[in-house]
């Protein structure tokens, strides 16, 4: 199962250093260096952390959530750090699921942007981020800077709504460009709603255990994808809402792989 660990938080941190220290990425060798010698909150800030991407006792991407960053001013904060995903865990956006964690963490802090900083182009915008300006670091040199905004969503027009609609991927069948992934749930689309991405409003329909052609019930909880256009509604047809953690974990099949906030009521 995959879990974000915080470094500092951790039972075992001797073994997760180990896994830092096999990046062959110069940041990740630094960031290792600064753990290892106690440096880390001085540079960064006493509030920063290191968010660990795991799978067992494998590290799959880190990255760090800091209250400072190379950047020369002071005024800007929280910054997403130190990104690196190993070679073996690429091509699956895991690193969008620590931005996803950074994210929340700022809006937790009443914050207005996540910032990022940068020399790469075309790589952040992918999970949210978009260019602001080019800004020099401590030493001088100029780098790109990315920010992502803080939003709240009101979704008090939703939650609570009963509808209906059909089930064109219902339990147990194969996703039709990715067969690898087989739906655990009915999933289907809102009759009569638009999305966000012009098509019908996709819905996760949690409860029956079987698969099913159409459905109704009580949208219970809202996923805003924060890099992509369209969110996703779950729907349980008794209207019983379920856990946050079991909502997660039944979904966790395809959004794995975007980042996304629950709203719940």
């Amino acid at each position: 199962m995959i879990r974000i660990l915080e470094y500092h938080q951790t039972a075992d941190p001797a073994h997760w250093l180990a896994e830092i220290a096999k990046s062959d990425w110069r940041a990740g060798q630094y960031l290792h260096r600064l753990l290892t010698e106690g440096g880390f909150h001085a540079r960064y800030g006493a509030g920063s952390r290191v968010l660990l991407l795991t799978e067992g006792d494998e590290l799959l991407s880190f990255c760090t959530y800091a209250e400072r960053d190379e950047i020369a001013d002071p005024a800007l904060t929280p910054w997403a750090g130190f990104v690196y995903t190993f070679p073996h865990a690429r091509g699956k956006r895991r690193a969008g699921k620590l931005l996803e964690r950074c994210y929340l963490l700022a809006k937790e802090e009443g914050r207005s942007f996540l910032y990022l900083s940068t020399d790469e182009t075309g790589l952040y915008e992918k999970y949210g981020f978009a260019f602001w300006k080019a800004m020099p670091e401590l030493g001088g040199r100029e780098t790109g800077v990315y920010r992502m905004p803080v939003v709240s969503m009101d979704h008090s027009g939703i939650l609570g709504a009963r509808v209906r609609g059909t089930v064109d991927r219902p339990l147990g069948t194969a996703h039709p460009r990715h067969p690898e992934m087989i739906y655990p749930v009915n999933y289907g689309y809102v009759d009569g709603v638009t999305g966000g991405d012009g098509e019908p409003q996709d819905a996760y329909i949690l409860g029956p255990d079987r698969p099913m052609d159409t459905f109704e019930g009580t949208v219970v909880g809202v996923i805003h994808r924060l890099n992509d256009c369209e969110d996703k509604w779950i729907v349980t047809p008794d209207g019983r809402v379920p856990s946050r953690e079991a909502i997660l974990e039944a979904v966790e099949f395809q959004e794995q792989y975007f980042m996304g906030e629950l709203c719940t009521p």
